[in-house]
């Protein structure tokens, strides 16, 4: 498509059109899987979430000159979003280099990663590139790192990230162990070698390919999740591997093992999940809905992780997951649900030990 129609689309409204109908057809998806009136209306704000996500990495910070690497916008949980995670993310271009600075923070777990095509409606299948992986949170050193598809001479101090000729997208992982204590990193991104000295007037074209890709965002990842849901169903309060394309091969963290499932609990039952003793860097567990959205972690004991869990003499933890708290064990409430996800990190594992699940009666 040319600018000429790019700029036709825009300036009569079409563009905008038709990004308004990609959010509708999205919105069918909604009433179409919905199970009860709280899925639905969850499914609207995942809607309105979704979209803030995509205006914001398409058109507010498309820049792929002079970008940003911005938190993801609030309260945006996508695919089994991690509560102990703070995410960042920058768009890139494989034409171009990249230098990150900035300073380690003390979070517990920094990761910094590559990614080429998303999960968006006409993008790519999910890969991943390379990752750089920081475990050491009692440093706050400074950051310095060059993204290119070919490898730079590095000085001192420098470390490579290693883009590929599809990558578009570089994400930070910050994961905290203790909230209340722990800082995430501050890092800056500038293009080593952009193409002209100053940055051009906002185009027809990339203004109508920043809707398109928006629309897109919005639409896939709904779909790309729900067909997750399909594949919980078929073998539903588990918790499995995902196919590997889903995983570490798709925009997964590669220190991960990561064990998803959707969860139906009847009344006046609760689930016991044993997590065993484990010889790992950290690990979590959470309640999502069944849009694989994390529960609402700022008002309810929805997640546990390697720090805050009470163990048992012999190093494993009890986890129930039930409507009201039992009095023992780690309580995770289902906040007000009946079904919905869950999932479970391992992160380092030393050796892959899988967690039992029982439903037992309240």
């Amino acid at each position: 498509m040319g600018d000429e129609q790019h700029r036709d689309d825009v300036v009569t409204g079409r563009a905008w059109a038709d990004f308004c109908d990609a959010l509708k057809s999205a919105g069918d998806l909604i009433t179409a899987n919905s199970t009860d009136d709280l899925d639905r209306i969850e499914g609207f704000r995942y809607l309105s979430r979704l979209a803030r996500g995509g205006l914001t990495a398409f058109i507010e910070n498309g820049d792929r000159i002079s970008p940003f690497i911005l938190p993801i916008p609030f309260n945006l949980k996508i695919g089994c979003d991690n509560p102990d995670a703070d995410y960042r993310n920058v768009g890139v271009d494989p034409r171009y280099g990249y230098r990150i600075t900035g300073t380690r923070g003390t979070v517990n777990f920094l990761s910094i990663g590559a990614y080429s095509g998303g999960y968006g409606t006409n993008s790519a299948t999910p890969g991943a590139q390379g990752n750089i992986t920081d475990n050491d949170p009692d440093q706050d050193r400074p950051i310095d790192i060059i993204a290119s598809v070919e490898p730079p001479e590095l000085a001192p101090g420098e470390q490579w990230l290693e883009m590929s000729p599809a990558t578009t997208v570089i994400i930070v992982r910050n994961f905290f162990l203790d909230r209340e204590h722990e800082r995430s990193s501050e890092l800056e991104i500038e293009c080593l070698n952009p193409p002209t000295e100053h940055p051009d007037a906002l185009s027809a074209d990339e203004f109508a390919t920043g809707l398109a890709m928006s629309g897109f965002y919005v639409h896939g990842i709904v779909q790309r999740f729900l067909d997750w849901l399909v594949m919980f169903r078929e073998n539903p309060n588990t918790l499995e591997f995902l196919p590997q394309d889903d995983g570490p091969g798709g925009w997964g963290d590669p220190n991960q093992l990561f064990r998803h499932g959707c969860w139906d609990l009847p009344e006046g039952k609760a689930f016991l999940i044993t997590v065993p003793a484990l010889d790992t860097f950290y690990w979590n567990f959470q309640l999502n809905n069944m849009w694989e959205e994390s529960l609402d972690y700022r008002r309810f004991p929805v997640t546990v992780n390697k720090h805050t869990a009470r163990y048992e003499d012999d190093g494993t933890v009890r986890i129930v997951v039930s409507r009201a708290d039992p009095g023992w064990g780690n309580w995770i409430s289902t906040a007000h649900h009946d079904h919905g996800t869950w999932g479970l990190r391992y992160n380092q594992v030393v050796e892959d030990i899988p967690p039992t699940i029982e439903l037992i009666d309240v």
